[in-house]
């Protein structure tokens, strides 16, 4: 894999997510945070053609609002998808419980999409991974609702926090399940950046 630190020692992380920002950091690139609020209706069916909608659109916001910026600026979007539904960003606690019982035992596809502009150019997918929910009881759940974790992430759990007790198993890329799948991004990146 490419490393993604020497194409982009520096970037825009247009999120909130401390998520995405440690993932970057972890690999030695500077993040500036510049979350952007935009729109995220959408009439796409597919779960994929959405978060990669959202994700271009959050990117097309930030461009606006900052025409003279000069680093590479990078935006996501996640979204969870089981037993036919899209499931975001739970509002309460009780829905939050609600969506976590209803994983239990059951294997849900997490869908990331990203946008970067990079070098003028504008990079763009979208990465699946799945997780397995092992059975959990509703202690087991508050508990984990108890450590606040499910506030603003997709599905109610962070995979890279105590959210990884309640899984037994994951298939695909673990940093698609935080919400910013590095492997795709620099595969692609490496890839084009050596035809340049």
């Amino acid at each position: 894999m490419p490393d993604l630190q020497s194409l982009m020692p520096k970037l825009i992380l247009a999120s909130q997510s401390p998520a995405r920002k440690k993932l970057l950091e972890d690999l030695g690139i500077i993040v500036s945070v510049s979350p952007t609020d935009c729109d995220e209706s959408h009439g796409q069916e597919a779960p994929s053609d959405i978060v990669n909608l959202l994700a271009r659109r959050k990117l097309d916001a930030f461009k606006a609002m900052h025409p003279l910026y000069t680093l590479p600026v990078l935006t996501c979007d996640t979204l969870v998808f089981c037993d036919g539904n899209l499931i975001g960003k739970a509002a309460t606690r009780k829905e939050a419980f609600s969506q976590l019982a209803s994983f239990c035992g059951k294997t849900q596809a997490v869908f990331s999409g990203w946008a970067l502009w990079y070098r003028d150019k504008l990079y763009s997918d979208t990465d699946i991974a799945y997780v397995t929910f092992k059975q959990l009881n509703c202690k087991i759940i508050d508990d984990y609702l108890d450590t606040k974790e499910w506030i603003g992430a997709a599905g109610s759990y962070r995979i890279q926090g105590r959210g990884k007790e309640l899984v037994s198993e994951i298939v695909g890329d673990f940093t698609t399940v935080i919400g910013l799948p590095l492997s795709q991004i620099s595969e692609i990146l490496g890839t084009n950046c050596a035809r340049l």
